[in-house]
This record gives C-alpha cells, sequence and structure tokens, in this order.
C-alpha cells in the first residue's frame, strides 16, 4: 500500500494531471484538494493556503484543565475556574451526592498565570479568601468572559450556589484589573476583601444567567461597545440522574449589554442591560429553531465591507434531539441591538461542539476570504479513513449518543462576498499530533494506568502570539503573515480515549505551539455529507 501511494504522488509531481484520494503526512506544494468520493478530479488551486504545525509541551505545576477562563497574552495569561477532570457523566443508579455529574472537589479553586513562549509557570493563588461570591465565580465552569481596556469581565457560569448548596447558574458578572490580579498572583500579593473592595465589581442581572455560551465584544452603529453575551442555557441544579428539581432553559438567542463608566476610568460603575434578539425567544422543544443552541464555537469575523461581526459555528442540541448544529449563526450591529442571520449557504460537517478554532482573513484576492480552523472536539460526523467518507453512527444509548470526540483538523473556508462556506479536512493532520497525545487515568479501574488519550479539541482555547497582525481583534490577518510564524498557543481542553469513551476522559494538560506556514499549503479533501444521515 506505502509502494502505490508513493508512485501516486509520483505521478501527480510529474505528469500534474490528476490528484487522488491520499493520506499524505503533510502538506505537498502544490496543496491540490481531493474529493471524498475517491474519483479523480483537476488540479485546482489549494484550498487552504497554509499549513499548520503542533508543537505539544506541558508545564510544570499546571494541571490539566478544561471549561475555564484563559485571557491575556502567551506571555502572561491568565486562568481560573473550569474542571480538573474530564466530560462530566450521567452515573445510572446514583442520586447527586453519591455519584455528581460535576465532583464539587474537582471544580478548579486556583488561579494560575503562566509564560507560555517559555514554558514557565508565574504564579498560583487559591481563590478561597476572596469574598464568597466572587470565589464561587471563579470556581464555576462554562464561564463566559472577555478583557477589555485592561478588565475582565466575567459572566455567568455552572458554579455554587452560596443559599441552597448545589449548583446553580450564576447570575452576576464579576470584573476585575486584570494587571492587579495578576501581579497579586505572580507575586504571592493577598487575594482578599481588601483586594476585592480596590480591584473588583460586580453587577447582578437575570439576563447574566448563562452557561456554555459565549461572550464576545461588538460596537453599535454609534461606535459603543456592545457586551454580546451569545448563545448557551440557564440549568440550575445538580446535573445527575436524581439530582432533585432542576431548571433548564436555552437563551435561545442572544443578550446585549454595555457598561458605563467614570470619567477617565475604564472600572465600569453600572451595568445596562440592552436587548435580547430575538425577543420574544423561539420554542425550547423546536428542533428547526437555529438559536437553540449551547456549547458552541464563537469566532470574530468579518462582512464584505470589512464590518467587525461575529459568527456562531455548530452548538448541540437541536429541540428534542441529540444533534449539533450544521448552519453558522452571523451576529450583526444594530443600534443598542443586533441582527441575527443564520447562513444557509454553509454547512459545517466536523467540531459541532466547543473547539479549538483559529479565525485567519485573506484580502490578498478579491474582497477577502474568513478561514476558520477547527481542532477535534465533538462532532455530528467524522471522518472515516476507510472509506474516504464522512459517517455518523446512529444513536444507541446509553454507549452511543451520535456525537463522538474526533480528533480531525478542518478548515471552513468562506468568501466574504457571498457567505457560502466549503469545509476540508487536513490529511494526514490530527488533534492532539501523535508526538505529543495526553494521558488519561481511567475512571473505573482499581489500579489505574495513564493511557492515550488520541482525541482532543473539546473546551480548547486558541491564544494568538503577541505581534501577530489582526484584522479585527481575534481575526488573523494571513496576508500579514510573510514568513513562517509561531501564530499562538492551543490551552487545555478534555482528552478523551475513545469516540464515545464511557468516563475515560481527563483534563488536559498539555499545550501546543501553533506555527503557520503561509507559503506551503495544506492537503485536503473536501468534505461532503453523507448520503444517508
Amino acid at each position: 500500500m506505502n509502494k502505490l501511494l508513493i508512485l501516486v504522488l509520483l505521478i501527480i509531481v510529474s505528469l500534474l494531471l490528476v490528484a487522488g484520494c491520499t493520506t499524505a503526512p503533510g502538506p505537498a506544494p502544490n496543496g491540490n484538494t481531493k474529493t471524498t468520493t475517491g474519483s479523480p478530479t483537476t488540479a485546482v488551486p489549494a484550498a487552504v493556503p497554509y499549513s499548520l504545525t503542533l508543537a505539544g509541551f506541558s508545564i510544570d505545576g499546571f494541571p490539566g484543565l478544561h471549561s475555564g477562563v484563559v485571557a491575556g497574552s502567551p506571555e502572561k495569561l491568565l486562568v481560573l475556574g473550569g474542571r480538573r477532570n474530564g466530560l462530566h457523566g450521567f452515573p445510572d443508579g446514583h442520586d447527586a451526592a453519591k455519584g455528581p455529574s460535576f465532583p464539587k472537589t474537582e471544580a478548579n479553586d486556583t488561579i494560575y498565570v503562566l509564560d507560555l513562549p517559555n514554558k514557565k509557570l508565574l504564579g498560583s493563588a487559591q481563590v478561597g479568601s476572596l469574598p464568597v461570591k466572587v470565589a464561587n465565580q471563579f470556581k464555576a465552569t462554562n464561564l463566559q468572559y472577555e478583557l477589555l481596556n485592561g478588565w475582565l469581565y466575567i459572566m455567568g457560569g455552572y458554579g455554587p450556589d452560596a443559599k441552597k448548596g448545589t449548583l446553580t447558574t450564576l447570575g452576576y458578572v464579576t470584573v476585575v484589573n486584570f494587571d492587579k490580579l495578576t501581579d497579586a498572583v505572580t507575586n504571592k500579593k493577598p487575594l482578599d476583601a481588601a483586594f476585592a473592595a480596590a480591584n473588583i465589581v460586580q453587577f447582578d442581572h437575570l439576563a447574566l444567567a448563562i452557561t456554555g455560551g459565549d461572550l464576545e465584544l461588538l460596537p453599535d452603529t454609534s461606535g459603543v461597545t456592545s457586551f454580546i453575551l451569545a448563545f448557551g442555557q440557564q440549568y440550575d441544579g445538580e446535573y445527575t440522574p436524581g439530582g432533585g428539581l432542576v431548571n433548564q432553559n436555552y437563551s435561545d438567542g442572544v443578550r446585549v449589554f454595555q457598561f458605563d463608566y467614570p470619567l477617565n476610568s475604564h472600572k465600569p460603575s453600572k451595568l445596562n442591560f440592552l436587548t435580547a434578539v430575538p425577543n420574544p425567544p423561539g420554542t425550547q422543544m423546536d428542533p428547526e429553531n437555529q438559536y437553540h443552541r449551547r456549547d458552541l464555537t464563537m469566532e470574530a469575523s468579518l462582512d464584505a465591507a470589512g464590518n467587525r461581526r461575529l459568527v456562531a459555528y455548530g452548538g448541540v442540541f437541536k429541540g428534542g434531539r441529540l444533534e449539533g448544529f450544521l448552519n453558522p449563526v452571523f451576529v450583526g450591529s444594530g443600534s443598542k441591538t443586533v441582527t441575527l442571520t443564520v447562513n444557509s449557504n454553509t454547512t459545517q460537517l466536523l467540531s459541532q461542539y466547543d473547539t479549538g478554532s483559529i479565525q485567519l482573513f485573506d484580502n490578498s484576492v478579491g474582497s477577502g476570504t474568513i478561514y476558520t480552523t477547527f481542532f477535534g472536539g465533538i462532532s455530528q460526523y467524522y471522518w472515516d479513513d476507510a472509506t474516504k467518507s464522512l459517517k455518523r453512527d446512529a444513536l444507541n444509548l446509553p454507549a452511543v449518543d451520535g456525537l463522538p470526540f474526533i480528533n480531525s483538523i478542518s478548515t471552513l473556508k468562506m468568501p466574504t462576498t457571498n457567505d457560502t462556506g466549503i469545509q476540508y479536512l487536513h490529511t494526514g493532520q490530527t488533534f492532539p499530533p501523535a508526538s505529543a497525545v495526553p494521558m488519561c487515568l481511567p475512571a473505573a479501574s482499581p489500579s489505574p494506568s495513564p493511557v492515550p488519550a488520541p482525541l482532543g479539541g473539546t473546551e480548547t482555547k486558541f491564544v494568538i502570539s503577541t505581534g501577530i497582525q489582526t484584522a479585527t481583534d481575534g481575526v488573523i490577518q494571513l496576508s500579514g503573515i510573510t514568513a513562517t510564524s509561531i501564530v499562538g498557543y492551543m490551552v487545555g481542553g478534555i482528552a478523551s480515549t475513545a469516540p464515545y469513551p464511557a468516563g475515560a476522559t481527563c483534563a488536559s494538560n498539555m499545550f501546543y505551539e501553533v506555527t503557520l506556514n503561509p507559503a506551503q499549503p495544506t492537503i485536503t479533501v473536501q468534505l461532503q455529507a453523507p448520503s444517508t444521515p
């Protein structure tokens, strides 16, 4: 088989006639795209005009974490909240006390400050001496957060309910001075009530009670910065069978906030809830309600005129169905509001659950193209290398829920002129790379030994390198990268031992340095949905 592959590659190079299906381990100079049918196709320009390489490493003193806050630059990266164990479960036959899906002992109660380029832990500090309301949010999971003008805004999240002693979705925002917090952690200064009084402000509002959504910044038509709390859900109670009375409601849209600031200060003095879009929201159990999604990947983007907008990729679950969403949703600016547009021209076939991703913009030809590269995650479909096609597993609970962990890397290419996207598989590449696979301890074993967890990307966060040119905040300007460059780092996430791991997952302690080569395209396969669902 290897000899046959070598022969095929020699024919491509020497004759430049056709490109057959291949699983070559790296990008080829011509970067040709293949189809998923196995049929020969005429050579075409590279679908993904860059290539990426990943180098894994760990940092002493930093545990595996996922679903927390990852904010700042690679040289001064702050990580707080989230969890130290793997994916939550639903242990049958247990009540919430005996078999919690979110064990309180695994909630991350420590703040870390990291230097990724130098692979160093700069400092760590526990949150227990902070006021209870602050500490509870700093220990929550699936938080929404954003850094603006030196202040870190942390909204919602699934965390401790101080009154009931259970878990709930927190209905408030904590705003903390980023530099003061990192300085305190790095230099072992007290994190206590006095620190909070000087450097933290909090605001309560029922509309802030969201977990598993995303928080992004978008200027309204007057230029004032709006905070967009997008999608997600409110879940109050223990996320466990037998957990007692619970409340679950998806937001079914986005919520728009702005803040007031004193003169010459970036510390907010007032929270202003502006609107929810759509209002009223859609029906919770309607499978065609495109806004009924949570645990999605959300990125900044640009429209055809070069204006900043947001785009929500994937997400779960359709009303009454264990399915992910395939059509992205654009969030555009309005006057103290936003517009929502479902992109029915584009089908996202891989990586529906919140996953590590890189957003790039290329305006070297025409009006511009957005490239979104996804790294593994949990997916509606998966790539079957034996048949060179996408497949979908039939639902067979409790073992198979139809949304497996994957390790495929893919890129969704979307011209801004028509927003018609096509997704391409990076052949021969995986996340994590085979050279740096995390190790997990199996949950059910009397004497567990670490085993490889080669399926990653879920809840992984990407941090852009300092000095990389951006088209808008969060979007790399591809045409500004003229030489091979480190463009950023992948941080944390959930590592899995199998597509349906039955508990064999863990929080990854791995980091991955991401290097982009703008002169070497990626070998890709154009993805096509299976003919049968």
